[in-house]
């Protein structure tokens, strides 16, 4: 989805979007003791509960993003009500991406995450400000690692509602899927070829690690696909039935073959 300028220069609206939750973030993150996480790895957990089998409501994931209660990390109800709303935005721009018939990520319709070429941005500030930016503990941070960290966290945290399904092919395909994402928690040891922010700039990223956030984007439609034809799990049937040789229900001590199920 895109809007349009008055110079004609397209700009898209998920970047308006995520400019806004990253601002409050930055709010949230020094209001915190423990800090918040950056938006990458929200967008990470964000487009993991989009391929989980049951709509997870705000007041379970919330705490898994902030560790505190909402009095805690917002400064208001309202405040809280904005970010739930952008949230909302985000989620549905993501959506409509995992729903979109795409052959090609070129597609301006497929998932595009937000996630930063850390590396190219620290090669872009001022020798100062790049030097302060190399200290920090993420600096160099390989593309997409935060991402698929969020993601995966969320599987974690809701483990009962990935838990693979019973048919072999699916579980399996489920499987494949993750270990896609999980690819990207490592380092990128390739030699640096492309730059995501300045393609004239000094190499940042390798085309492993390109292809490997390829295929990692691939592996939440697939994941995305399975959850929607799956739906929500079942609860487990219990029976009620009473075996001839279990304990008698009434407190005798007798089996039940030899009280009430004589």
């Amino acid at each position: 989805m895109t809007s349009t300028e008055p110079d004609g220069a397209p700009v898209h609206a998920a970047h308006a979007t995520i400019d806004v939750l990253e601002e409050m973030l930055d709010a949230i993150d020094a209001r915190l003791p423990d800090g918040a996480p950056q938006w990458e790895y929200c967008e990470g957990v964000l487009t993991a509960l989009l391929c989980t089998r049951r709509e997870v409501h705000a007041d379970e994931w919330l705490p898994m993003l902030f560790g505190a209660a909402d009095e805690d990390a917002f400064a208001s109800p309202g405040e809280r009500n904005r970010f739930l709303m952008y949230w909302l935005e985000r989620r549905e721009q993501l959506k409509q991406a995992l729903e979109a018939s795409v052959d090609t990520l070129d597609d301006e319709r497929a998932l595009e995450p937000a996630v930063v070429d850390l590396r190219a941005a620290i090669q872009a500030l001022p020798e100062q400000e790049r030097a302060e930016a190399l200290a920090a503990e993420e600096a160099l941070q390989p593309l997409g690692q935060a991402w698929a960290a969020g993601f995966l966290d969320a599987v974690d945290a809701w483990d009962e509602d990935w838990r693979l399904p019973r048919d072999r092919e699916i579980a399996r395909q489920v499987q494949d899927a993750l270990a896609c994402l999980a690819r990207l928690l490592e380092p990128d040891t390739g030699t640096p070829a492309v730059n995501l922010i300045d393609e004239d700039g000094e190499p940042s990223v390798s085309q492993e690690r390109m292809d490997d956030f390829g295929e990692a984007i691939w592996a939440v439609y697939d994941l995305y696909a399975i959850a929607r034809s799956l739906g929500p799990r079942s609860a487990p049937v219990t029976s009620e039935k009473i075996g001839r040789n279990d304990p008698c229900p009434c407190g005798s001590g007798k089996k039940y073959k030899k009280c009430c199920g004589a």
